[in-house]
């Protein structure tokens, strides 16, 4: 699932709306995942005044906040998925590099070069990479 649509997913629950369930939701994930723990003390702060918003009025409809509290969603997004890319593109040099000895895979696969450069080939190899 693409970050920006995970992110999109709290205001397509509500409509033109935050909810407490879906902010609550997105928080659990971010904890574990383990990026809560990289944004900032006030971006924490902002998101838990959000979070105690959404939960006495029973949602946010406050404009400027509702984008605060999302950009701070999708900087939480943005680790994750980073790290990810980041083993992806790593355990893909690797591979590049054995794969283009003489007679290495590259001779009898030639697609495979083709693979290592593909998106979606990098984030399969980037949580293969962070699942292990």
């Amino acid at each position: 699932m693409n970050s920006r649509c995970s992110a999109c997913s709290l205001l397509i629950r509500g409509g033109d709306y935050l909810t407490y369930s879906s902010l609550a939701g997105f928080q659990r994930r971010s904890m574990r995942n383990r990026s809560w723990r990289r944004l900032s003390v006030a971006e924490r702060g902002l998101y838990r005044c959000a979070l105690w918003v959404a939960k006495a009025r029973g949602k946010i409809t406050n404009t400027r906040l509702m984008v605060q509290t999302l950009r701070v969603a999708l900087k939480m997004l943005d680790g994750f998925q980073s790290r990810i890319a980041k083993a992806g593109k790593a355990r893909a040099a690797v591979m590049f590099e054995e794969y283009a000895r003489p007679g290495g895979v590259f001779t009898w696969v030639p697609r495979m070069r083709e693979w290592l450069h593909d998106p979606r080939y990098l984030l399969y190899l980037g949580v293969l990479e962070v699942n292990a």
